[in-house]
């Protein structure tokens, strides 16, 4: 079977690319290993609330997945936006806003200023520098880099919370005080991301894709400098050459750093490529966090059910992370009389990853914060703990913007690379399906006029 391209991997990315070429008239594959779409925001059922691999909310201020959502007319309704953001000070939560006013007020704007002042090309040559650096140009005020250091803390799940990249972090300030005049947007799809996923994948279907799920490509297949198409793998004879092929003079690939070299043939990738790849998919470059599930007959919150938490060190564990009480966004994600809230810690993977002693000491450390911190937590029906180690590449200076892959592999033609880990700004889901835009625009070798007006890296 012959294809104008054929996509590999159902995240965000691969969803946004395929339904976008399929839009514009293009014969198209999807493939995906798993049963479900989504990639790792996918969610299910679990003794009756519906939970994933983490916290996911989406950043798009209306112009990624929602306009894409639009693009295919599929209906996405925003959740309320969050009515506070309680903050762990020491020993006790406090509203976000208490860390600053009078004076640092006039540095919180002077910084909002500059930004406003600064074209979205010319982030790109902040790349190198960490937020607070830029920051400190227009204030010194402690309380200022710690508002915006807590949105990123919710944003960008790193276990450095002083150290995040600031062109990341300001592209996306950026887009939330142009687009929704705030300093941070976020909210959850009404009904969840598994019934949004799959609406999309039937999009898919309408459209006449050939969506292809509990699928494993094998191999994309390149000769003479360009690719052919894939190889299917055979679920009779996993390791033979002998799985169906689907060719196409296009092949979009939406898997993260790390599991990217194995689709090919040694010797295919550029080095110039391979080198990127494998210094982004090193173990200590990856974002990781470790966390809680938690069901209870009452809100487990820090201050309102309605709200993103955020805070920069628990009192025994030290780590920094988040809470979300997900039942008061949507209720439909709980059955009637309880509530599900998530919370969650990044770690660094430089010395922790895979050490199962220092987890479990930080699991039963975290534990015994959150019972502090969130007392109604004591009480929960259940609890179910969640471990993420393949969030993606951490957004630290020096490992955002040129260092990640082009969308557009060059030395192979008709190769395409798309999502969260190549070169795209923006948060989780939403860097994702702009990654996807962007990737199928490469594709057409064109902009798609409905999408001319999003903010794009």
């Amino acid at each position: 079977m012959r294809y104008d391209a054929v996509v590999v991997g159902a995240g965000a990315a691969g969803l946004t690319t395929a339904l976008t070429l399929a839009e514009q008239g293009k014969r198209v594959a999807l493939v995906e290993k798993h049963g479900y779409l989504g990639g790792r925001s996918m969610e299910y059922r679990y003794r009756g609330h519906q939970i994933g691999l983490g916290s996911h909310l989406i950043v798009d201020p209306g112009d990624s997945l929602t306009r894409l959502c639009e693009l295919v007319g599929i209906p996405m309704t925003h959740s309320a936006r969050s009515d506070s953001m309680p903050f762990w000070d020491r020993d006790r939560w406090r509203p976000i806003q208490e860390l600053y006013g009078g004076v640092s007020k006039a540095g919180l704007k002077r910084c909002i200023q500059a930004l406003t002042d600064t074209d979205y090309a010319d982030l790109d040559e902040l790349d190198h520098l960490p937020l607070r650096e830029w920051m400190a140009q227009y204030t010194s005020d402690e309380g200022v880099y710690t508002v915006w250091e807590a949105i990123s803390i919710l944003e960008q799940i790193t276990d450095k919370w002083y150290d995040h990249s600031a062109s990341e972090n300001l592209y996306v300030r950026k887009m939330h005080y142009e687009r929704k005049r705030t300093a941070g947007y976020s909210y959850w799809p009404m009904g969840g991301w598994a019934t949004l996923w799959d609406e999309l994948g039937a999009a898919l279907v309408a459209r006449g894709v050939e969506l292809r799920r509990s699928t494993t490509v094998q191999r994309v297949l390149v000769g003479d400098g360009a690719v052919t198409g894939v190889r299917l793998r055979d679920p009779e004879r996993p390791g033979s050459d002998d799985g169906e092929v689907l060719e196409a003079d296009a092949v979009v690939v939406n898997a993260p750093v790390w599991n990217l070299a194995r689709l090919f043939d040694d010797g295919v990738l550029p080095h110039n490529l391979l080198q990127r790849v494998r210094m982004l998919a090193n173990n200590r470059n990856r974002g990781c966090w470790l966390g809680y599930w938690i069901a209870a007959k009452e809100p487990v919150i820090a201050m309102s059910p309605l709200e993103m938490a955020s805070f920069q060190a628990t009192p025994r564990a030290g780590l920094g992370g988040f809470t979300l009480n997900f039942t008061g966004y949507d209720p439909g994600v709980s059955p009637p009389g309880e509530y599900l809230t998530c919370v969650g810690a990044a770690f660094d993977a430089t010395e922790h990853y895979g050490d199962k002693a220092w987890l479990d000491r930080k699991f039963h450390e975290f534990w015994l914060d959150v019972e502090e911190m969130m007392p109604a937590a004591r009480g929960a029906l259940w609890t179910k703990k969640h471990l993420v180690t393949t969030y993606g590449v951490v957004n630290k200076p020096g490992l955002v913007g040129a260092v990640r892959p082009d969308t557009r592999v060059r030395e192979i033609d008709g190769l395409f690379l798309t999502g969260d880990t190549v070169r795209a700004r923006g948060i989780g889901i939403d860097k994702a399906v702009r990654s996807g835009i962007t990737t199928a625009e490469a594709v057409l070798g064109a902009r798609v006029p409905f999408f001319a007006d999003t903010v794009r890296y």
